[in-house]
């Protein structure tokens, strides 16, 4: 029985807020058009609607926030796609260059085959081995990580990456 009478007033109280936002709601849509506008507009997204209805679901706050994340989100994709162009111009190497790269690759190459016929490495050797890696370009970080990984994992070299 008390748990009826207090399910009853809790409805009571909530049909109760509910009429009083109604209400509210009446008086908010009978203020006039023009009451409603900012005196100074200098934005267009800054000038409140005229429509009753749109006055309560379009704040202009809110416009001003979708013109800001798509002016970000532009420029951050402007950003990407000039990082995109740099980074397809940067990977066209040159001649110069190509030699430099293949030659740092062959000698990281003979230092895990050196590495592979001990059998093992110790931890200054790998962090030494991982630094000329690094140095390498990407196709050459890909393969020489590629060998150095299956010659650990396949039990040829002992050490810990």
């Amino acid at each position: 029985m008390k748990t009826i009478i207090i399910l009853s007033l809790v409805q009571t109280g909530i049909l109760l807020i509910l009429l009083g936002k109604i209400v509210l709601f009446e008086e908010e849509s009978t203020i006039p058009g023009n009451a409603r506008q900012n005196t100074s507009v200098s934005d267009p997204v800054d000038a409140a609607p005229t429509d009753s209805h749109a006055a309560t679901t379009n704040y202009p706050d809110e416009d001003r926030l979708r013109v800001i994340v798509r002016e970000e989100l532009a420029a951050q994709l402007g950003a990407l796609s000039v990082a995109g162009a740099q980074k397809d111009s940067a990977a066209v190497l040159e001649p110069e260059d190509e030699a430099k790269f293949q030659i740092q690759r062959e000698l990281v190459a003979q230092q895990l085959n050196y590495h592979t016929s001990v059998g093992r490495i110790s931890a200054t050797d790998m962090q030494m081995l991982q630094m000329e890696i690094a140095k390498l370009d990407e196709a050459g970080r890909r393969e020489m990580l590629g060998e150095l990984t299956r010659a650990m994992n396949s039990g040829e070299l002992e050490g810990r990456l």
